[in-house]
């Protein structure tokens, strides 16, 4: 049981597809997300942007959805026990000449990619960086089945620190870097962050010309709360601090 909870290795990034990248990358600066060089170790063309707590990595490649990336050293000695939890591989890229990669999805159908090394240094914080978003609370993913969605992240090692039953059954979990959400509600997966000012934010939002909008999947419809849709396959949701 042991060995199964270091399966994951380390939270990287969250990974969009980006065609074209400069169309992502201009958003993300926008938000206060800052630039981090990246190696050449990917086939495709790629950018990472960290605001001090999350990295999102902008792939110019065709993917289904976002992914969340993790780094597994050692990768090809995790693949059998990780069969042995009943995880199935969407892919596996594991010869000596290739950098090791492998997939899978869970069962709400967000897909996660091991990697055998990081692709980027770590980020640091900017104390003077303006973080337009708020602060990073939680990457949220729908979960159709909430139990069995649970089961399976804890399984790899996440832990409970949090959960709900309105306005819809959630489960917040943490582990190897990550605090995820899971969602039993019709929604895209995203960001969220909590931030003071909502309105004043959505207004600077959409006067730079991106769109921003009031509410969210995530909310009661009383809760302050916004969605900034821009990324491929993926929204920001803000909520006023104390909303969720």
């Amino acid at each position: 049981m042991a060995f199964a909870l270091t399966m994951l290795g380390q939270f990287l990034e969250y990974s969009v597809a980006s065609r074209p990248l400069a169309a992502s990358f201009e958003l993300l600066e926008s938000l206060g997300f800052e630039s981090i060089p990246v190696g050449d170790t990917l086939p495709d063309p790629y950018l990472v942007y960290f605001d001090g707590s999350v990295a999102i990595g902008l792939h110019d490649r065709a993917q289904q959805g976002p992914q969340l990336t993790f780094v597994r050293p050692g990768l090809r000695d995790y693949v059998r026990p990780l069969r042995r939890l009943g995880v199935t591989l969407s892919h596996e890229r594991l010869r000596d000449t290739e950098f090791n990669s492998i997939g899978f999805v869970d069962p709400g159908g967000q897909e996660v990619v091991l990697l055998e090394a990081r692709t980027f240094p770590p980020g640091e914080r900017d104390p003077n960086n303006m973080a337009i978003c708020g602060d990073f609370f939680e990457l949220s993913v729908p979960a159709t089945d909430l139990d069995a969605s649970s089961r399976f992240w804890r399984a790899l090692g996440l832990a409970d620190v949090a959960s709900g039953e309105t306005p819809h059954r959630w489960r917040r979990l943490e582990g190897h870097g990550l605090t995820l959400g899971l969602h039993e509600v019709r929604c895209r997966p995203g960001l969220s962050f909590r931030c003071h000012d909502l309105g004043a934010r959505v207004a600077y939002l959409n006067a730079k010309g991106f769109s921003a909008r009031t509410g969210t999947p995530l909310a009661d419809r009383g809760q302050p709360s916004a969605t900034l849709s821009g990324l491929e396959g993926t929204d920001f949701y803000l909520f006023e601090t104390g909303a969720l």
